[in-house]
This record gives C-alpha cells, structure tokens and sequence, in this order.
C-alpha cells in the first residue's frame, strides 16, 4: 500500500453503502457502543477485533477472543498483517479492505445515509449522539443506586444529575426541582428558558421540566428513571401522576435502559413493528418479560389508547379459554349469560395469548379462522361478530418441534409468525442485573413505606453468580422476599437471600471484580462442554471453538486440569 492512500472498509451487501477510513490507530470492531467500528449483527461479539492502521498505509488484524472468530479471505485468524486488498468476515458481517485517497474517503464517509452525525475518526458505523446520550443517562442510573447505597445525601445525588444532564440535554430549557415542606417549589437546577411548549415528568416530591416536544421513548423513559430514583431516596416515592395524553403513555410504556445490545436493538426493532398491524410472536424462558415487551409494542402502536387484554392459554381447560376469548351465548348452560369474550372487548386494541404453545389444537383452528376473516362465533352462537384486534402471541415452547410433532397448526404459526423475537434470558444479560436489583429494591421499600441504605456487594455478588433459571421474576420475587426481612435502615445482605443463591456464592467465594466474573464464565463453559462432550477432549474443543494449546493452557489456569 502505498503511503498516499489509506485502508477503507467497506461493507459487502446489497442496498449498503457504509465505510470507515481506517487512519493511522487502532480502530475497535464490535457490537459495544464504545468500538470506533460497531454492528449489531448475529455473531459479531461486544469486542471482536481491532484494525490497526500504521503509518506507511498498512493494516495488522487482530481477533480479540470473538465467539465465532474473525475469517481473512476466508481463514481464522488470531493476528495478520495487510498489505493489499482482502476480505474480512465478523460474525455475519462481510467487508472488503481496499485503498482510497485520504480525502476522497473521508467526504464519501460522511455522506453514508441515515447515521447522522458520526463521532470518533473512523466512526461512521459508531453510535449517534442520541444513542450516546441514552448510554451515559444508563450509567447515570447505576452512579444514582451506587450513591444511595453508599449513604450519600440526595443533594448530592441531584447535583449530579444536573450536571450530567443538563449539558447534553439539546432543549430550549430545563428546570429540576423538589416541593419544600411548605409546599413550594424550590429550583436545584436551571439553564435556559422552557418556554410554553413543555414535557414534564414528576415523581413524589420531584419534577424536571423539559423545554419543547416530547422526547422520544427510550429518553423519556431514561428521564422518568432518573426523576423516580431521586423521588425513592431512601424514602418511599409517591405515585407518578397518570399520562393524559397518547404520547406521554407511550413515553411511560418505552423499553427498559438496559446495557444489553440484543436487547436494545429488540425493543428499538419493536418500537419500528408497532407501526403496522402484523402479529407478532415472541419466544424466551419463562420470567424473561415477554409480556412486558408485548405491552411495549401496544403503548407505541396507533391502538395505544384502545384496550390491551392478555390471556394465560395454559391456565383454562379448553372449553373455558374458547368462552373467554370467543365469548358465549345466553343459554348455552343452565344459568349462564351472554357476554363478550375478549376478542370483542379488546376492539381496536391489542390481544396478548401468552403460551399459546399449550392451546389446544381444536381452538387454535378457531384462532386462525379469526385472524383470517376478522370474526369470531361466540360459544353456541351461530351469527358471527366482527372483531378487530392485533395479535401479540407468546410461548416458552419450541413451536417450530410442536409443529412438526403435531400439536401446533402450521398454518396458525406462519400467520402470529409475521414477526418473530426471542428475548434473552437473564444469565446472558447480566450486565443489566444491578438495574433491575435496584429498580425492584426501590420499589419493595416504597410499597412497605420503609427505608434501606442499599443492597450489599456481597448480596449483588451472590445475586451475580447465580444462574436464575426463572429469569426476571425470579429476581423480582427475591428482592421482594428479601426486602420483607429487612429491618428499618438495614441493608439487604446475604443473609436475607434464599439459600441456594447464599449456597452458590458460598461455593465461589471470590470478589465481583470483572477478572473473576470472566474466570467464573470460563469455568461454566469448560465445565458445560466437558459434560456434553461426555469425557471427549476433542470433542470439547471443537464445542469451545479452541485449539488444543489453549485449551489445555485453559484447563491449567482454571483448575481443571485432567
């Protein structure tokens, strides 16, 4: 390469025209918002190589441990140096290396459509500002619950919150302020003038008045966080006041601030799907928030303002769920009335059938033949009644293995099936772990009325280590029990959480620092692998994607060693 051109890479695929100049440094590739180079696509790991780009028009790859590897011209490789055109592979990501001139490669860089303003050298496929200002109001969030369980006064803790966000915040005006004793409203924070046009949030005693339109979903939802975890500190928060209008429930309804890219990009993905009228079918364990994600989509479709009804298919016998989603006639048993079934209650607005994988097959042909002709027959009715609802459907099952078995109608699946989302459980997202252990904390104290300086690092850490097979609400559910024992002004310990989580941090006694988190998961993998490898060890290799020096140097460092 010569030394008056640069490395671009380019994206290979139809319709796409990103490009980053890779200038003289080191430049990240990876699904974390943080990496010069970012995709959110299958495969490509949070940090899964780095391009170093050296002065004489050279390129070094490198592979920083990604899950599935990174290929050059169709290689694995761990480091290689460029010295000519190649492709690249990430995960399902494809790009070609080649050479431009430096200053005709940046004006086509930043003409790539749709990104917005781009941040960092070579960061055209890096986060907008928008995004940007969602990921440090998340991590304002954590400084926040971190704060509080330090002691720390709520003075303190509004004082940062206007010094975060009161810089980042592009609108006319802002103001931040809390309800005296005596019932006036005392200014913490202002800059600018709000003018007319404003979005207010209040919770307890605290309100933040935003100058201009509404902010989007995901800001709004980030803001009201905010505001709560100061209305909450160390007392508990009165009840924020009803949404009047359809945009400020929509804003109430936005997905959570999580850490977790698959998950964002679920609930920004979404967000887009609520636009139309297509089913939508969403998978995940039990306890991971599909109908949290199905309210989601409601409160952000045009049916926002109609009802939202949901429905348990694994909880009714079947001639029980058919009279409440179909409704029945007067008559149809001795002292039975007539009366709507769901599907007619819900008009206009949105149907959740949660594990519709356990609906008996019978009534799954009734259920199509609604979607289909958009009328249902009430039970012992014979003139039909037009019904116009979305259908949001849910299950913990493999439908696609229920089909083929037999116990789901094809035909059923492919019309929920429109659109398809698998939520992740909460084992692989636990960065988002201490959030949710602080939001259901809070909001335990608030219910009881009493007041806790915090959760305990031993407490989080036990809460980290264990593998929570029932998701969300196992967590929520043990916050709750443990908020229950506590006394007034004590701290949730380990001692308030069940024994089997005592039991695994007591197994796995070291720190939560991020070097013994990793080890931790390195140890479940090897020890998954060898298991499913029933004592093969080069079977387990190939499950580890490892060669034979580093797994053996793995087994070493680990304590595993045969």
């Amino acid at each position: 390469m010569s030394a008056a051109r640069v490395p671009v890479l380019r994206l290979v695929g139809p319709g796409t025209r990103r490009s980053f100049l890779l200038t003289p440094g080191l430049h990240r590739v990876g699904s974390l918002p943080d990496n010069e180079i970012r995709f959110e696509a299958g495969g490509v790991s949070r940090r899964h190589a780095s391009l170093e780009s050296l002065a004489d028009g050279g390129l070094v790859v490198r592979d920083l441990g990604s899950k599935n590897g990174t290929l050059v011209d169709g290689r694995r490789i761990r480091a290689c140096a460029l010295s000519g055109p190649a492709t690249l592979t990430f995960g399902s990501v494809q790009a070609v290396v080649d050479t431009a001139d430096a200053s005709l490669a940046r004006v086509a860089i930043e003409g790539v459509e749709g990104r917005g303003p781009s941040r960092g050298v070579a960061g055209l496929g890096r986060t907008t500002e928008g995004e940007e200002l969602i990921e440090r109001l998340t991590d304002l969030a954590h400084r926040l619950i971190d704060l509080e369980s330090r002691g720390e006064s709520v003075e303190a803790a509004a004082s940062l919150v206007a010094g975060e966000l009161f810089p980042r915040l592009a609108t006319p005006g802002l103001s931040l302020g809390r309800l005296a004793a005596d019932g006036r409203e005392v200014v913490v924070a202002a800059a600018g003038n709000p003018g007319e046009n404003l979005w207010v949030c209040r919770a307890g005693q605290w309100r933040l008045v935003v100058g201009g339109p509404a902010p989007a979903a995901p800001l709004a939802a980030l803001l009201e966080l905010l505001v709560s975890l100061l209305a909450r500190w160390n007392r508990p928060a009165e009840p924020a006041p009803r949404p009047r209008d359809a945009t400020a429930s929509r804003a109430r309804a936005a997905g959570p601030g999580s850490l977790h890219p698959a998950l964002r990009t679920i609930y920004r993905r979404t967000a887009k799907i609520a636009r139309g009228q297509v089913p939508v079918l969403i998978l995940g364990e039990s306890g991971t928030g599909k109908e949290v994600l199905a309210r989601y989509l409601h409160a952000h479709s045009a049916r926002a303002e109609r009802p939202f009804l949901a429905l348990n298919c694994a909880a009714l016998p079947r001639e029980l769920l058919e009279a409440e989603l179909f409704g029945i006639e007067r008559g149809v048993a001795t002292g039975v009335e007539a009366r709507a079934g769901l599907l007619e209650q819900a008009r206009g607005g949105t149907v959740f059938l949660d594990e519709i994988g356990d609906m008996p097959v019978e009534t799954q042909a009734k259920v199509l033949r609604a979607l289909e002709s958009t009328s249902v027959l009430r039970v012992g009715g014979r003139a039909p009644v037009p019904v116009d609802v979305r259908f949001v459907a849910a299950t913990h099952r493999d439908l696609e293995k229920l089909v083929t078995d037999g116990g789901f109608r094809l035909d059923l699946y492919h019309r929920l099936a429109a659109y398809v989302v698998k939520l992740p459980p909460l084992r692989e997202r636990l960065e988002d772990l201490p959030l949710l252990a602080g939001h259901f904390f809070r909001r335990e104290l608030a219910k009881l009325g009493t007041s806790s300086p915090g959760i305990t690092g031993a407490a989080l850490s036990a809460l980290v280590a264990w593998d929570w097979p029932g998701n969300v609400r196992e967590l929520e559910n043990e916050i709750a029990k443990g908020v229950l024992l506590l006394e007034p002004g004590e701290p949730l310990d380990l001692v308030h959480l069940a024994p089997r989580i005592q039991k695994g941090l007591h197994a796995d006694s070291r720190p939560l620092t991020l070097e013994e988190t990793v080890r931790r998961a390195e140890e479940r993998a090897f020890r998954t692998a060898q298991a499913a490898a029933d004592g093969d060890a080069h079977k387990a290799m190939q499950l580890l994607g490892l060669s034979k020096t580093t797994y053996y140097r793995k087994l070493k460092e680990l304590g595993l060693g045969e």
